[in-house]
């Protein structure tokens, strides 16, 4: 295969997301991929702090040239119009590469890149990576009403409807597809995970205080006050926050405000330095807003923590009844989430039991490898097709 990704963020930014775990396993399986990507831009959003990342000589990156006017301005709905408006401008640059290298692929993931749905002489694979109404309900806040909804749906089911194939991450996505979808979840790699060395936390240092854990972006669809009200109700114990977001600074504040001593936070770290730190916790979290974005993720987190066979604490979210075999704890409230971590650190044993239980399934169903080797199994026969 010669893949076309439209990404719309940074491709060496700190967010390591489902995208490049899967198109660098299909880059080490010998397929080309070609990644397009708009220009750097100041944000707090993970997507678009940019660290250095090791290169793969199946992956090239193409940058997409816009209107620094108007891509530096600060404007109303800002992720949304830049989004729009990479999208739109770089549509012709996709149709440049696609005849110049040739390319048979085009892997699509959001409703911006709806016109690229459109593009002749190729196969569209749709993914469906979180539920992206929600998510525009959120991002247009006021602004949010009905008729927004409308057209997102439609543009979304026309999508859908285009695409030689529609990838889904979570079976509750899934349920909301009609007619070619397939349940391609997140995962692990469990080399990246075994090739990193232990970290040394702060608190482990010293040897008095087990490690709670939490990694991942600090974004509205985690519950971060609930983490903060947990951190606070238990100050034996030492709590580290790896990552940040448009909710660090929230974080960071609330700490200081109401002098809570024992949380630690990182920023945001390269993924290849992740599993270190996820080895340095005694139990992990995995703590969500409420909301129907949520509900249909299929957590990345949770299988890096699984991976390193640490016990979870997590809320209680919809698509998780697909994953659990009775390895999880589960925690809604502040109460709730507290007991659990004092019935993991007073029974050891069972605590590592289920754990280990977790890393069983872990390792048999959500590996990028399995997860790249699947998308080809989908998108393959199709190419033959067409």
């Amino acid at each position: 295969m010669r893949i076309l990704f439209p990404y719309m963020a940074r491709w060496h930014a700190v967010n390591w997301s489902r995208y490049h775990s899967l198109l660098y396993v299909l880059a080490d399986a010998g397929h080309e991929v070609h990644v397009m990507q708009p220009p750097p831009m100041q944000s707090a959003e993970t997507n678009f702090q940019e660290i250095e990342s090791r290169g793969h000589p199946n992956i090239r990156i193409h940058d997409v040239a816009l209107s620094r006017w108007l891509w530096d301005r600060q404007l109303p709905l800002d992720k949304l119009f830049k989004k729009a408006y990479y999208s739109l401008s770089a549509l012709n640059h996709a149709k440049q590469l696609i005849i110049k290298h040739k390319l048979d692929v085009v892997l699509l993931y959001n409703i911006p890149q709806f016109r690229f749905s459109g593009l002749p002489n190729v196969t569209i694979v749709f993914d469906y990576a979180d539920d992206y109404v929600d998510m525009l309900s959120y991002e247009l806040g006021r602004l949010n009403n009905p008729l927004a909804r409308a057209v997102a749906r439609y543009m979304l089911a026309t999508m859908m409807k285009r695409a030689a194939v529609t990838l889904a991450v979570s079976n509750v996505l899934a349920q909301q597809v009609p007619g070619n979808v397939h349940v391609l979840p997140n995962g692990v790699s469990l080399e990246k995970a075994a090739a990193a060395p232990a970290k040394k936390i702060q608190a482990v240092l010293h040897g008095t205080k087990p490690v709670i854990g939490f990694l991942g972006a600090f974004e509205y669809f985690i519950d971060l006050d609930l983490m903060v009200d947990v951190a606070k109700a238990m100050p034996d114990l030492h709590f580290l926050f790896v990552g940040t977001g448009r909710g660090w600074i929230h974080v960071s504040e609330r700490i200081k405000r109401e002098a809570i001593a024992n949380v630690q936070l990182t920023g945001g770290v390269p993924h290849d330095q992740v599993f270190s730190y996820i080895r340095g916790m005694d139990v992990c979290l995995n703590l969500f807003a409420k909301i129907p974005v949520s509900h249909r993720a299929c957590p990345i987190k949770l299988f890096e923590y699984l991976s390193q066979k640490k016990p979870v604490v997590t809320t209680r979210l919809d698509e998780l009844r697909f994953i659990d075999d009775d390895f999880l704890y589960y925690g809604d409230t502040r109460d709730e989430v507290c007991a659990q971590i004092r019935s993991i650190l007073q029974a050891p044993d069972i605590a590592a039991q289920r754990a280990a239980s977790g890393f069983r399934k872990t390792v048999d169903l959500y590996t990028w490898n399995t997860i790249g080797k699947k998308f080809g199994e989908l998108v393959n026969p199709l190419l033959s097709r067409s």
